[in-house]
């Protein structure tokens, strides 16, 4: 696949005439290359194009303007055009880029036909230079199978009345409520338990989700109130940096495919280190490709109970009280970042305000620990290409530094863990700093292309096709693109043309944006708690708020329709078994440990007993109430009751609800009129599935 050259930075003519011709010689030098080179020598890179990272004296002799003192022996031998910073702008917090040597990394350019191993080789031998990188194209995990969506006949529809929104594709969203009834092989509770967590939060617009993918349908219908806007940009002037970020026209975001410097310091090779660089782009692209992008963000924060489309994960109430989708535009069609626009997009993320990083994409290799992906190297006699400087842009994102939220403390990102069904978690997402998320379909199961195992987090419904023309049902409903891959007429507004396109797609990349509507929809209960937790004490809640979905998995093999060969496989289920992350993912049970309420599984249709000996006192006497909601969710018939110190329940529909025990301590029961007692109540959480745990049911 052929990918367009990407320019970072302005030319300037800074180098010294070409002396050496011939092929590289000698061993001396392809060892000092060796020991700096990071991120190997395979793979797709910029041509003419090389990454730099200097030792910080020569660096900070370039910050100040003074390159010709470094420029005879950094350039020798070498016919550069140019050699300008790796990022096109300074990162807002300079100390936290310094911590990761941002601040050090440079591009060096040159003749196209001069090979790039040539150029490594002369710079190597500088002991100015630190690290030697080729700046390689980033490799999206999606799928171009994309169907339209067409009104769904359901094995037994749901009542009006049981819709918690009224966007009218809801009902074919097994994703987000499962009862069962859309298909015989369904099971019910195989979502992500998010339509009871709506009564608590439908998410909050200081929650901004970057979402590093195809650009964002900004005009569709459900989104454009979604999306995040640049108040500066959309009513500044046109080809202006109007609030100084240092990226023009940036209105809902960026595209980093194609973006160059226009700063005429630059131009001029002054190299002034003190001065802002003006990135210009692409408009946003939402039509390139297969509308990946969008729906990817539809999955997260599609405007809810709007009477339009489909519902989504974080959308709000219809209220305005959705989260917003930040566009990191790093995939147009065929045309792909490099890894410096990737870190750049990382840069803005943070600088920006956004507190998710919902990332699609990795490597397709087979990587089996962290610094064979961040530094290269060879696996098994395949050399393993990497993303340093990607790497390093990643970590600026996530440090605590550079919180954008004020109910956590640092930034998450959630990537997928892959389709090519290999027993590692593709990276980045397989990092320990990270959330990589499988795929499975709504019976529960693995889905048959998502990548398992090692460096594996979390599970979401990614979706399933049958292989059946027309029978799309088992896959994720959401947002398209007009004019895409799967064309539907776009629509005159005010606003301008808007896409009223919805498709199906499957895959690892849409479990992961199911994960990152799960953590916007928590960061914003933890706010109207008044709470913060640090990421870490988040992704420890989300990795224990899960579904055990091991005993839906019963071994043998399964039989598969894959894309790729474009027919039937049968597959060995017994290889995903302990290997899909910690379970599924849950927004009630998130919410809850967000409360710090503990929850119990109850079996839908029969009494259980939970013993409440942990969370109450055995010799007090309880009284118990339920609200309406909880009462209905749960499908009480009886109202609970406790006997001998466990709570009596029986739960006849699939839902989620708290339930409240009454006590009171200190009053003397033998004198009217004594001393009173004081009044206190402990909550608990209710989940009823159609099976339960062999604990009692404690999460």
């Amino acid at each position: 696949m052929k990918k367009h050259l990407i320019v970072l930075a302005a030319v300037a003519v800074i180098g010294t005439a070409c002396t050496k011709e011939s092929g590289i010689e000698g061993t001396t030098e392809r060892q000092t290359l060796a020991s700096k080179l990071v991120g190997g020598d395979e793979g797709e890179a910029v041509p003419g194009c090389l990454l730099v990272q200097l030792e910080e004296n020569a660096a900070s002799l370039v910050r100040e303007g003074r390159i010709k003192e470094i420029s005879e022996e950094l350039f020798a031998g070498i016919q550069a055009e140019s050699f300008t910073p790796a990022l096109p702008v300074k990162p807002k917090n300079a100390e936290i880029a310094r911590k990761y040597g941002l601040d050090r990394w440079f591009t060096v350019r040159f003749d196209e036909d001069t090979p790039a191993e040539r150029v490594a080789v002369q710079m190597a031998a500088s002991p100015k230079v630190s690290r030697i990188q080729y700046n390689r194209y980033v490799t999206p995990i999606r799928t171009d199978d994309v169907f339209p969506a067409q009104p769904l006949t359901r094995m037994s529809p749901i009542p009006a009345e049981d819709n918690s929104f009224d966007d009218p594709y809801a009902s074919s969203q097994w994703n987000l409520c499962n009862d069962g009834s859309i298909s015989s092989e369904a099971v019910a509770g195989a979502d992500v338990g998010v339509k009871d967590a709506w009564r608590l939060t439908g998410g909050d617009p200081s929650v901004i989700v970057a979402v590093f993918d195809c650009a964002i349908a900004t005009r569709h219908e459900d989104l454009e109130d979604a999306v995040w806007q640049n108040e500066a940009e959309v009513n500044g002037e046109a080809g202006a940096d109007d609030d100084g970020n240092g990226f023009i026209d940036d209105k809902y975001g960026f595209n980093f495919v194609g973006c160059y410097a226009i700063n005429e310091d630059y131009i001029s090779g002054a190299l002034d280190g003190s001065k802002q660089t003006a990135v210009k782009g692409d408009p946003l692209n939402s039509t390139a490709g297969s509308g990946h992008g969008t729906h990817v963000a539809g999955i997260i924060g599609a405007t809810n109970n709007n009477g339009k489309g489909v519902s989504s994960i974080a959308g709000g109430t219809g209220n305005g009280d959705g989260v917003r989708l930040m566009s990191c535009q790093i995939f147009k069609g065929s045309s792909y970042c490099a890894d410096a626009q990737n870190a750049a997009a990382f840069i803005y993320a943070a600088d920006n305000g956004a507190c998710i990083a919902q990332c699609s994409y990795g490597n397709s290799n087979i990587i089996t620990n962290d610094d064979l992906y961040i530094n290269g190297g060879e696996l098994n006699g395949t050399k393993v290409s990497a993303s340093t400087l990607e790497n390093a842009a990643l970590k600026y994102f996530l440090d605590p530094a550079n919180s954008n939220h004020e109910s956590l403390e640092g930034n998450m990102a959630i990537f997928a863990a892959g389709n090519h069904q290999n027993p590692y978690s593709s990276y980045p997402g397989a990092l320990p700093y990270v959330i990589s998320v499988t795929a499975f379909g709504w019976d529960f199961l693995p889905s048959g292309y998502t990548n398992y195992g090692p460096g594996c987090k979390i599970a979401a419904p990614g979706g399933e096709w049958s292989g059946a023309s027309g029978d799309y049902a088992g896959m994720i409903l959401s947002t398209g693109v007009s004019g895409a891959a799967t064309q539907s007429p776009g629509v005159e507004t005010e606003k301008g043309t808007e896409s009223k396109n919805y498709v199906y797609m499957q895959g690892t990349s849409m479990a992961c944006p199911h994960v990152s509507g799960v953590v916007a929809l928590g960061i914003s209960y933890t706010r109207k708690l008044g709470k913060k937790f640090t990421r870490e004490q988040m992704q420890s809640m989300l990795l224990t708020s899960v579904t055990d979905i091991e005993d839906f998995n019963k071994g043998g093999s399964r039989r598969f329709y894959d894309v790729n060969s474009g027919g039937y496989i049968s597959i060995d289920m017994n290889k995903y078994a302990g290997n899909m992350g910690t379970g599924a993912v849950d927004a009630w049970k998130f919410l809850m440990a967000i409360e710090g309420t503990p929850t119990f599984m109850a079996e839908k249709g029969k009494t259980v007993k939970i013993d409440l000996s942990g969370y109450c006192s055995p010799s007090q006497e309880y009284t118990v109430s339920i609200d309406d909601a909880s009462h209905k969710a749960l499908g009480l018939s009886a109202d609970p009751v406790i006997s001998n110190g466990h709570l009596e329940i029986c739960c006849n529909a699939i839902g989620s609800g708290k339930i409240t025990l009454s006590a009171s301590v200190g009053k003397d029961p033998d004198l009217e009129g004594g001393i009173g007692g004081m009044a206190y109540t402990r909550e608990i959480s209710i989940i009823s599935r159609p099976f339960a745990t062999d604990n009692g049911g404690w999460l």
